[in-house]
């Protein structure tokens, strides 16, 4: 079976409990985001939309764990199966919408949305 060494965790800093970090960090070296082979993201739905937009410019693949409250477009929190859960993962393309708008003032605004 493949294992996927090189993670990149971003976790929620809102999360009330992380005890769980020492557990990620004990079992899994730190890595950059432009070295890892995936970016692993714990929190809710909100901060996974924050992070696609936040880590987009790595062009690596996210996976998702849900430590929020629905959690809709994240997996379930499982530690224990993480390498096999990302491998068996079924991978989804997310495209940004890139928007740039002029205000009043000629000031160029620009806004990313993940569609």
């Amino acid at each position: 079976m493949n294992m996927i060494n090189k993670i990149h965790f971003i976790i929620d800093k809102n999360i009330k409990n992380q005890s769980f970090k020492r557990s990620i960090f004990n079992k899994y070296k730190k890595i950059s985001p432009v070295k890892s082979k995936v970016i692993v993201v714990i929190g809710g739905d909100g901060f996974m939309l924050q992070t696609l937009k936040k880590f987009q410019k790595f062009n690596k693949p996210f996976y998702g764990m849900n430590k929020g409250t629905f959690g809709f477009l994240m997996n379930k929190f499982d530690l224990k199966n993480l390498n096999k859960n990302i491998i068996k993962s079924k991978q989804t393309l997310v495209s940004p919408l890139s928007m740039i708008t002029m205000t009043k003032n000629n000031t160029k605004k620009k806004a990313i949305a993940i569609k």
